[in-house]
């Protein structure tokens, strides 16, 4: 665990919350950038790492201390990400992703070509990355995104590192072909 860490949490467990401060600053971007690509949606990214960081303080004196903080924040999080999917059984996030990006497009006219054409594959590529099932996808984002090592990623999953390995090997390749299927539907090969 890193020394700031260390340190942070010590204070924190001591009674100085206001440490906590330190955490959340540290590892705020990078947790909404991990939801963000996990669940596509910035504003239920920002909801999910809010609580992540609320459950992240609260559990603070069970943290053992044998892995990274990140690590056990990411998993909290993803936790939490699994379980409002539950809850959604993302009905309603399909359609109202859909009736956002029609809104966003007619707002977007007037960008040059290549922004454009970027916009749309980064599109595309979130579209196939939301086609991988749960385990997959989690993989990726862990691994692709968010910088992970697999021993990190283990951790983060509570899987062993095999597992990871065979998963983010699985998730690379049905990504791949997934791409490959919606270039050939677009006409583009």
């Amino acid at each position: 665990m890193l020394a700031e860490d260390r340190q942070a949490i010590t204070k924190v467990l001591d009674g100085d919350s206001s440490a906590y401060a330190e955490l959340v600053e540290r590892y705020q971007y990078r947790l909404l950038g991990l939801l963000t690509h996990a669940c596509g949606s910035r504003e239920l990214a920002e909801d999910i790492a809010q609580e992540a960081f609320a459950r992240a303080y609260q559990k603070l004196n069970l943290f053992s201390g044998e892995s990274q903080f990140y690590t056990w924040l990411a998993r909290i999080a993803m936790n939490l990400l699994a379980s409002d999917r539950r809850k959604k059984r993302l009905e309603n996030q399909g359609q109202r992703e859909g009736f956002e990006m029609a809104l966003d497009s007619v707002g977007n006219e007037h960008q040059p070509d290549e922004q454009l054409q970027q916009q749309e594959t980064q599109h595309y590529v979130q579209q196939a990355i939301a086609m991988l099932d749960q385990e997959r996808r989690t993989v990726l984002l862990l691994r692709d995104f968010d910088g992970m090592d697999y021993e990190a990623i283990a951790q983060t999953l509570e899987v062993p590192v095999g597992t990871v390995r065979s998963r983010l090997h699985r998730a690379r390749l049905e990504l791949k072909s997934i791409l490959q299927q919606q270039a050939v539907r677009l006409g583009f090969s």
